[in-house]
Order: structure tokens, then sequence, then C-alpha cells
């Protein structure tokens, strides 16, 4: 069962980038309602064979049904961005990135040391599920990735997110634009700080081709999802585009804030103005082609030469 909830997990989240499929869950959002997240725990409950622990099963509808019920208690007249939007959005990436909120609890509060007490602990079931021999799913991140999908482009939908798969030609060269924009302004201050070393590496052609597409599919879009088409996206409906884009940068830049880098400890702010950088490019291209499925070309294209060129 393991790889079934791999491949109906992934399949899932691809389909979403369908027009049709989008309409599919459009009807079927009017008559379940606020339900329709719930066919959302099946990939977990067939990753682990319908056999799942009552705490973590527990754990798992919690995690579906809080931001929802947040969304749902939202005023239809309230301006984007509100305090239900923010707890919506907080009770999605909380739970995946736990060690991250604790870091910014410590620093906020001197001597808490909440990172070092709690290390190790999850609010959600790590679970795996094998797609193909040697190749697991974070079936945990994709139920994540589902909810925020389910959410904000069916059940609560703003416009303008983009997840699609019809691209143009002016949409890749768009992307290529970004790369190129971060080179030019990322990569001095990067070699400046010590950031950035130069130091190629020569991996096989499977490598780079599995790791273009896992990071494509498992860190690039899903980041995007989150920080340009719901954060940057509700942000610049309260208030302009261009606040919305640089606030959503500076807090994608923070969430980098626990990646450690040689030479860069946590709390990394290096790394914090190098995403943050890279945050304002991100947002660029998806104000200039309205979709997330672009944006994350140009953040999956900026990891790959990161990871190939430089330490």
């Amino acid at each position: 069962m393991s790889t079934v909830a791999a491949w109906l997990a992934l399949l899932a989240y691809l389909a979403f980038a369908s027009s049709w499929w989008q309409a599919v869950l459009g009807r079927a959002n009017k008559r379940l309602g606020e339900w329709i997240v719930l066919p959302l725990l099946l990939p977990y409950l067939l990753a682990t064979n319908l056999r799942p622990p009552p705490l973590d099963l527990l754990r798992m509808v919690a995690y579906l049904a809080l931001p929802t019920i947040c969304l749902r208690l939202r005023r239809g007249e309230a301006k984007p961005f509100d305090l239900w939007h923010v707890l919506a959005i907080l009770l999605i990436w909380v739970p995946i990135e736990l060690d991250l909120f604790l870091l910014f609890l410590d620093l906020i509060v001197p001597g808490l040391s909440l990172r070092a007490t709690l290390s190790g602990i999850y609010l959600l079931p790590s679970v795996k599920a094998t797609l193909v021999p040697g190749v697991e799913l974070p079936i945990e991140k994709l139920t994540a990735i589902l909810l925020a999908l389910t959410l904000f482009l069916v059940r609560y939908p703003h416009k303008d997110m983009g997840f699609s798969a019809r691209l143009r030609r002016r949409d890749l060269w768009a992307a290529l634009l970004g790369l190129l924009a971060y080179a030019v302004v990322g990569l001095p201050i990067g070699l400046r700080l010590g950031f950035l070393r130069f130091g190629p590496t020569r991996p096989q052609v499977v490598d780079v081709v599995m790791g273009v597409v896992g990071g494509y599919l498992l860190v690039a879009l899903p980041e995007e999802i989150l920080f340009r088409g719901i954060i940057q996206n509700l942000l610049s409906r309260r208030s302009n585009k261009w606040a919305g884009l640089l606030i959503a940068s500076v807090v994608f830049g923070l969430a980098h804030l626990n990646n450690t880098t040689r030479g860069f400890p946590v709390p990394n702010w290096a790394y914090v103005l190098m995403a943050s950088l890279a945050g304002a490019v991100y947002g660029w291209v998806w104000q200039r082609t309205n979709k997330v499925t672009v944006s994350a070309i140009t953040h999956a294209l900026v990891n790959l030469v990161w990871g190939m060129v430089f330490q």
C-alpha cells in the first residue's frame, strides 16, 4: 500500500495544475463543504497500511481540521491577510517546520531554549511512502501541500495563484530572466560574504534529472505556493503589489534562519539575506507571470546552480 499512497499523493498534487481537475473539485466543494479536506487523509492511511496509531491519526485529523475551521470563521467581507488567514497559514506551516518556529521563540525570549529542549519532537507523524525503489516521498509534507491547495484554490479560492501547467514561451523567458537577475545581484553579495564559494561538481546525469524533478516538486513549488501564491498574493491584495513582494520576500528569507551552511551557524542571518534577495526575484517572476509554477522554475534553477557550481 505504500507505493499506492506515494503515487496517489503525487498525482493528486500534480492534478491541481489541471483546470479540468480544479473544476471537478469545485463541484465537489459545493456538495462537501469543509468536508472536502477529509479525503486528504487517504495517502496517510494507505502509507500506514490502514492501521495508523490512534494518536497519530488524531493529529492528522486535527491538522486538516484546524486551518479549515479558521477559514470558515472568516467573514466574507474581511480584508485579505487578516488574523484568520494568518492563523490558517501558520497552522499549515508550523507543524511542517516546528524547528524554525522554536528558533524564533528562542530569539524573542532569551534563555528559553525551546529548540534544544524539544529537539526531535514532531507535531505530525513522519511517514514515508515508496514511489519507486530507492525513492521515498514524505507523506506529511505532501498532505500539507494538498491541504494548502485545497483550501486556497478550491474551498476558499484566491485568484491569480497561478498553479497551472500551461506555460508559454514568455513564461519561460521570465523564469530565465529571474535567474539572471539573481545572479547579477546575489552572486557578488554571496561571494563577498563568503557565503558562496566556487566549487563546481560533476554529478551523473541521472542524479541531475532526479535532483531537478525532486527539487522542483518537493522544494521549489511547495515554497512558491506558500510564499508567493498565498502570502504575497494576500498581502498584495491587502495593500499593494510592491509591499506584498517586499514583506513576502523578508518572510521567505526568515524561513531559512535555521539552515546551516559552512561558516554560518544557526541563526543563519547570511542565509536570511540571500534568501530574501532570492524571494524578491521569485516574487517578481510571479508578479510578471501570475504563475507559481513559473516562479518555481526560477527557484529550482537557482537551487540547481548553487548545488552544482558553488559550495
